[in-house]
């Protein structure tokens, strides 16, 4: 990677990377242990603990990486699709980097996201499990996944504003201990197992694989199995970070 110029190729072999190696998990949220959108910190918990994270995080990280190595790249506000439309902004932080006039859409922190970057022009994009349509006007853009049954199904309505980590904080703080959200219910993680999308996902007592972009093929799992798992499937050992 050293002298590498900062081109669109090195930008997937990053992305790809990275999804494969650094999981999306929920570890110290679930435990009450704390986590912030401080890149010193983050670093240290990714590249030192040899841990993963959320898009708080693991975006976070990656864009601080990114731009010390010439890519110019803005930290941007995501709402989350859900069963009752959109939530509110700052929900999710993604990266938008500008190469060669263009903007493409970069995120590793969204557990099954794309592995690609994604040209943030209005149309359907080959992505990595799934094709990417995307809707784009001055000011926002909407990314959409192509399932399996042939639908399009909405995940996030990003704004271009650049904004700081520190803008996340709140949020963050607040997704972390409200009570009677996801994050804190089970531990979870999930990573890439290969660059044509293969994944594994273990959440609780549930194991789940996917080969390519194929179906989930779902295991009942031991919860008492929790920790072997995650140092198995994930390299994670939760029990001496508690």
């Amino acid at each position: 990677m050293a002298g590498r110029p900062p081109l669109l190729e090195l930008l997937a072999e990053l992305q790809t990377a990275h999804l494969l190696a650094v999981p999306f998990e929920n570890l110290d949220v679930f435990h009450r242990r704390g986590v912030t959108t401080d890149i010193e910190s983050t670093l240290v918990k990714i590249v030192e603990r040899r841990r993963g994270g959320w898009c708080f995080e693991l975006n976070g990280g990656f864009g601080w990486l990114l731009r010390q190595i010439r890519f110019d790249v803005d930290y941007v506000s995501c709402r989350v699709a859900d069963g009752d439309g959109w939530g509110p902004p700052l929900d999710h932080c993604a990266l938008v980097v500008h190469l060669d006039g263009e903007r493409y859409f970069v995120d590793v922190g969204f557990g099954d996201c794309c592995m690609i970057p994604v040209l943030l022009t209005s149309g359907v994009h080959p992505g990595v499990p799934r094709s990417i349509r995307c809707t784009v006007d001055d000011a926002d853009f909407v990314i959409a996944e192509h399932a399996l049954d042939g639908t399009w199904n909405d995940q996030l309505w990003g704004a271009f504003e650049p904004r700081s980590m520190e803008v996340f904080t709140s949020r963050s703080d607040y997704l972390q201990t409200e009570p009677g959200l996801s994050w804190t219910t089970k531990p979870f993680a999930t990573r890439a197992t290969g660059a044509d999308g293969s994944r594994i996902t273990y959440r609780g007592d549930l194991l789940r694989t996917r080969i390519g972009s194929g179906e989930f093929v779902d295991e009942q799992v031991d919860p008492e199995r929790s920790n072997e798992l995650l140092q198995t499937l994930f390299g994670l050992d939760d029990r001496f970070d508690r």
